[in-house]
């Protein structure tokens, strides 16, 4: 399944506005956060650094690695955040 990744902050400006992966179904029609992940570290070694520390909100709410992805979702990545 093929799906488009919106991308915040220092991983925008690393990477662009956007990135495109294939990522595999964990059931027709669905994949999972985490398998998005993998597949998105895989495509973009220059995120590796980030790892699991990357957040990931999908139809504006964060999700955890077990939630699905469907075709359609709006899916964000955004750097893990520090505040002062």
């Amino acid at each position: 399944m093929r799906v488009e990744i919106l991308l915040f902050a220092s991983l925008r400006d690393e990477l662009g506005g956007t990135c495109a992966v294939e990522v595999p179904e964990s059931r027709p029609g669905e994949a999972t956060v985490g398998a998005l992940r993998e597949a998105f570290l895989a495509a973009c070694p220059a995120a590796a650094r980030l790892g699991k520390r990357i957040l990931v909100a999908v139809n504006e709410r964060f999700a955890g690695d077990a939630d699905p992805v469907r075709p359609g979702d709006t899916v964000a990545f955004l750097p893990p955040v520090a505040g002062g």
